[in-house]
């Protein structure tokens, strides 16, 4: 469990001095497949479904989408539930806009809609449109989807050992979360996870980055149980190949079917 803080300092200070330094990310479309996990292992049965996720890239910035469908045995039927997100954030890391929405058995049981902004002193703040009139304060040095998935992947490109940095998502009204990331060697088990066909142009020549991080609220200040955790082999493209979710000793583990590139846009300088 990653339940103390493991990075040095110098690090941290780099992430907060250059949060939307260059780092490719490269625009892409791509499919999972999702199975349940008991300890960190897969279980092979309760959880199953299938998870979407979009990378496209415009002349301002990012633009995210995911969809996360699972289906869990009930007493008389599968229960079947719904995670979907959109966000836009800009280039330079500094502006969020963010739509998370909750569906179960057809029905809509939650949204969350709003946008995040920081300023030019470091320091920033998330206006909810829905819940409406809620605001939450965004330390110095928050980073947003894109910006700290670019953080990681230039730490680990540099050597480093790992990742301590604020995290905000907006998918509850509350204070960014403080992120600890530890950056190692791919696991053998996961080091030969099989490239869908037709992708080659995507993964060619591209490193493999394995990571796990636990995700402290803010009250915790990065001490005792993390709130969730999470792994992952990403190329150092942003193209990520494997990954976890995990809440005490359960979760989800959820491995690319599909990959295909979207076409980046035409730009003037």
């Amino acid at each position: 469990m990653l339940n103390r803080r493991l990075l040095a300092p110098a690090v941290f200070i780099a992430v907060l001095a250059s949060p939307a330094m260059a780092q490719e990310m490269a625009p892409h479309r791509a499919a999972y497949d999702v199975g349940s996990i008991e300890n960190g292992k897969s279980s092979g049965g309760g959880t199953r479904g299938t998870y979407a996720y979009e990378l496209k890239q415009t002349c301002d910035g990012y633009v995210i989408y995911q969809r996360l469908r699972l289906e869990a045995s009930g007493q008389r039927s599968a229960v079947v539930s719904e995670q979907q997100t959109q966000m836009t954030e800009s280039k330079d890391g500094r502006k969020l806009t963010f739509e998370h929405r909750a569906v179960a058995g057809g029905k809509q049981t939650n949204l969350i809609k709003g946008e995040a902004i920081m300023s030019d002193d470091g320091t920033g703040q998330a206006r909810f449109s829905d819940p409406e009139g809620q605001t939450v304060a965004l330390p110095k040095g928050t980073l947003f989807p894109v910006a700290i998935a670019r953080a990681t992947i230039r730490a680990a490109k540099a050597g480093e050992n790992g990742l301590d940095a604020l995290f905000f998502f907006g998918d509850k009204v509350k204070p960014p979360q403080q992120v600890n990331a530890v950056i190692g060697k791919v696991p053998r088990r996961l080091a030969d996870v099989k490239i869908p066909d037709g992708a080659e142009d995507l993964v060619d020549g591209r490193t493999r980055i394995y990571y796990r991080a636990g995700f402290f609220d803010a009250e915790s200040k990065g001490q005792g149980e993390p709130a969730f955790e999470m792994s992952s082999v990403t190329l150092d493209n942003g193209i990520e190949l494997y990954g976890t979710h995990e809440q005490g000793e359960g979760g989800i583990e959820y491995r690319i079917t599909r990959l295909e590139p979207i076409p980046k846009p035409e730009c003037s300088k």
